[in-house]
């Protein structure tokens, strides 16, 4: 994946002032990382938009004249897969470098408890001062800390104070646990709820109709549409009405398989059906229901050349589906 522009602004630009050193924990419940500033810390949220979504840095920072600190989390449309962590961990360098250049003094692989990451020691030669940056991939976020002080190589109290108040707060320990919660997102329309695999599967953000979600695969071998409302479905079977729309725009369509399968206690209707569009012709899989709790779609498909390899995929994805009972639909 490609490191975010708002990397190098969240980065460098520092504009606020700190008063002596006092002790405030930064540790919200939703972020990995812990630190203590020596007061409140400002706050710089950029977006930066990609085509898989908007690219979010959240930044907390003080900067004294002599010191200056630093703490974000990148937030990503899609999961970095934890395989490549090393990859963006040198192309977040490579921004960095490139925007502020300085001599590399420590360049050393970081451990925070069960998480690898970077520690770089950067001597800022037209500033004069040093400057200490460590780099966490913790979960779905890149974590970047950075403390730069002025009057030598060794850090100032006030910087010693902040690197050492690194640390991963106790919900995040667990690198096994941590990168299996948040590899999963989740849609919810209504009573339906899809959990799809983030670091495979991205919402597309040019799909704004309401109770529609368009899902796009990296490698573009693969998409998928979920849809659910509160409305029953006026039709004797939902193969009917799937049927019908896909010959609304196909050279032909041609039913493969017919099944059921169980959504929890619920039983909804499977289909395998074949699309032939402008020459092409897709293979479909989907889950398809209507009832007391509303209608919902789901369906992916890939071109039939390619279809076998993203199969086990599709069928991972359509096994997120969920449905809540008890709530009933509009009639």
């Amino acid at each position: 994946m490609t490191t975010p522009r708002g990397l190098v602004v969240a980065l460098f630009f520092l504009c606020a002032s700190a008063g002596a050193w006092g002790e405030v924990l930064f540790a919200p419940a939703d972020w990995a990382l812990q630190a203590a500033f020596p007061v409140e810390p400002k706050t710089d949220d950029q977006r930066t938009p990609s085509p898989q979504g908007d690219q979010v840095a959240e930044r907390r920072f003080l900067d004294s004249g002599t010191d200056r600190l630093m703490l974000i989390r990148f937030v990503y449309p899609m999961v970095p897969p934890i395989t490549e962590r090393g990859s963006l961990y040198k192309q977040s360098v490579e921004a960095m470098m490139n925007s502020r250049p300085g001599v590399m003094h420590t360049d050393e692989i970081l451990t925070l408890g069960e998480h690898k990451g970077m520690r770089l020691v950067i001597e800022q030669t037209r500033e004069k001062t040093f400057r200490e940056v460590q780099l966490v991939q913790i979960g779905a976020s890149l974590y970047v800390a950075s403390a730069e002080w002025a009057g030598g190589a060794a850090p100032s109290p006030v910087a010693r104070r902040f690197l050492e108040s690194l640390a991963v707060q106790p919900g995040f320990a667990s690198a096994r646990v941590v990168e299996d919660r948040e590899r999963f997102r989740a849609i919810v329309f209504g009573n339906f709820t899809l959990r799809y695999d983030a670091s495979r599967w991205f919402r597309d953000p040019e799909a704004t109709e309401p109770n529609v979600a368009v899902l796009l695969r990296i490698d573009e071998m693969a998409e998928a549409e979920f849809m659910g409302s509160r409305e029953r479905n006026p039709a004797a079977t939902m193969e009917e009405t799937v049927l019908a729309t896909a010959r609304e725009h196909a050279e032909s369509v041609k039913v493969v398989r017919r099944g059921k399968k169980l959504r929890g206690s619920t039983t909804v209707e499977e289909l395998r059906f074949a699309v032939r569009s402008e020459g092409v012709t897709y293979e479909n899989h989907g889950y398809f229901y209507s009832g007391s709790e509303g209608t919902v779609q789901l369906r992916a498909w890939s071109p039939d050349r390619t279809f076998k390899r993203v199969e086990g995929d599709i069928s991972e994805l359509l096994d997120g589906l969920s449905i809540t009972r008890g709530v009933a639909a509009a009639r």
